[in-house]
């Protein structure tokens, strides 16, 4: 049966080949490449294609990975939300980008909120959920906060950034959340 989660506003459901021309919008965009990028640099088609090739081909891989966040009033996809670890990550991570037309929604913490009930589910084993933020990421550390995550005291280096690590505990999480 094929994986679809639903909250009040949204659909969620693994990425999809069709989804590609949201990503090539996302991280074409300088204020999305800024922390989703790399290089912090707005992606071109070829190279925005290779990322989106990986997060399609983190679901064969590793069994789980980004939904596609799915507006239900008027079936625009408006970005992506979910758990993911790819080689060299320090746990599974869920992550999120949002197109920014549809920015300051909430759409990211509600999408949150329901893939980590996922990824909880099926991995009943996790002792607890991490997202990666560069600390000059306010938006992304609201939604951490609004997720039930906190920032430790752990940095991930990846390249030239160093990223703060949230966390929120299995057991903290469920018993805000369930």
């Amino acid at each position: 049966m094929p994986i679809q989660l639903e909250t009040e506003r949204l659909f969620l459901r693994p990425l999809a080949p069709a989804d590609v021309d949201i990503h090539y919008a996302m991280m074409g965009d300088p204020r999305v490449a800024r922390f989703l990028s790399l290089t912090a640099e707005p992606m071109d088609r070829p190279t925005a294609w290779r990322s989106f090739a990986t997060l399609l081909g983190h679901w064969t891989i590793r069994g789980f990975g980004f939904f596609s966040v799915i507006e239900k009033s008027s079936g625009a996809v408006v970005g992506r939300v979910g758990p993911w670890q790819p080689e060299g990550w320090p746990q599974i991570e869920c992550g999120w980008g949002i197109h920014p037309d549809h920015w300051g929604k909430g759409y990211a913490s509600e999408a949150a909120v329901a893939t980590i009930r996922w990824i909880f589910a099926e991995r009943p084993e996790l002792t607890r959920i991490i997202s990666l933020i560069d600390p000059a990421n306010e938006n992304s550390e609201a939604v951490a906060r609004k997720v039930g995550e906190t920032v430790t005291d752990e940095v991930f280096v990846l390249g030239d950034f160093r990223l703060r690590i949230w966390a929120a505990s299995r057991a903290d999480w469920l018993a805000r959340f369930g």
